[in-house]
């Protein structure tokens, strides 16, 4: 019996060339978002690799993402903002590395009064998006507020979330208004474009940066396709054992009815289940076994099953989630919502 556990292959050279081919495309830096552990990928995997290939600053939801960058010692000079608002009992041990975001003006406020440099604050702009930001209505106070005080910051940003072209292309122009009006060289940094924004708009030579999330690792948008981004994480493993159900009614936890399993055909086990992150919603999904497809009928909390035939042996590989382009067809899910949940119990190997 195979010992071979599942594992999570990240492919250096696919993460680099997917960071170098933005930023030439769009004539542009780059801060590419790492929350949710780089997206089921692994932050600290990411994130050195990019600081090796040049890429030095980085986007995060949250402090504890932040920190965990940092573990590297290796990455002295990077930047990493982060986009949730931070408690205020942690302004006085903040790393010097860490950008905090004012997403309200008493954020910003609070943040100044209890000592805060500027040059670890970005402001950020709501436009409409309803999670955070500083309101679009409060421009007027925040430009009286600055010159009073003659602040400069790490930066300014906002966000496109899910608007349409136009639309998108109305808040960009209304976020350069608001840049000029509060003074474009009180930030050193200004950003609004993600993955979705940067297909659809580009890049103007007006903003500092682009701030890739799903684009740097390969990852398309449903009914968006961004030509030459490559994809970085595939999930593979080996066959552990093979077993038939002649003349079984369970397999697993289940009646080998309800698995959909047909006739006596061999069954394979492998070793991944919930409790890695590979949900029973994947029941019934494809996966990859010598370029042939199977379907995946039953999933437990350690382990998978498969109808094969007899082509298949103990030991050979297993792709799943094949084909990322796929799964939102099939489930109706962006891939993210899946790979995000990936267990740590699944080990990332670079190549």
């Amino acid at each position: 019996m195979s010992s071979n556990p599942f594992y999570i292959e990240i492919s250096k050279e696919n993460l680099i060339y997917n960071s170098n081919y933005l930023q030439k495309t769009y004539n542009s830096k780059l801060l590419p978002v790492l929350k949710a552990n780089a997206y089921g990928h692994d932050i600290n995997i990411v994130s050195s690799i990019l600081y090796e290939s040049g890429v030095k600053e980085f986007a995060v939801a949250r402090l504890c993402e932040g920190y965990k960058i940092l573990e590297n010692e290796n990455l002295k000079d990077c930047k990493i903002l982060i986009f949730e608002t931070v408690a205020q009992e942690e302004y006085p041990k903040l790393d010097s590395r860490i950008i905090l975001s004012a997403n309200t003006f008493e954020d910003l406020k609070n943040m100044i009064e209890k000592g805060v440099p500027t040059e670890q604050i970005q402001i950020k702009i709501d436009f409409g998006f309803g999670r955070n930001g500083i309101f679009f209505q409060e421009v007027d106070e925040l430009k009286e507020y600055i010159e009073k005080y003659d602040l400069k910051f790490s930066g300014i940003y906002s966000h496109l979330y899910a608007l349409e072209k136009d639309e998108g292309a109305e808040v960009i122009e209304e976020f350069k208004k608001v840049i000029l009006f509060l003074g474009k060289d009180r930030f050193q940094m200004t950003h609004i474009q993600n993955s979705e924004g940067i297909y659809l708009h580009g890049n103007s030579n007006f903003f500092t940066h682009i701030r890739p999330g799903i684009y740097i690792y390969g990852i398309q948008e449903p009914g968006i396709h961004m030509e030459n981004i490559k994809q970085v994480l595939t999930l593979k493993g080996k066959i552990d054992s093979i077993r038939q159900l002649k003349n079984k009614k369970y397999l697993a936890y289940s009646t080998k009815e309800s698995t959909k399993i047909v006739g006596d055909e061999n069954i394979a086990k492998i070793k991944i289940g919930y409790g890695d992150g590979f949900l029973k919603f994947n029941t019934f999904t494809q996966c990859v076994i010598n370029g042939k497809k199977f379907i995946i009928n039953s999933i437990t909390m350690d382990n998978s099953f498969i109808q094969v035939d007899n082509t298949i042996k103990i030991g050979d590989e297993v792709v799943l989630y094949p084909d990322f382009n796929d799964v939102f067809l099939k489930l109706n899910v962006h891939i993210v919502e899946l790979i995000c949940l990936l267990s740590p119990r699944l080990k990332r190997v670079v190549v």
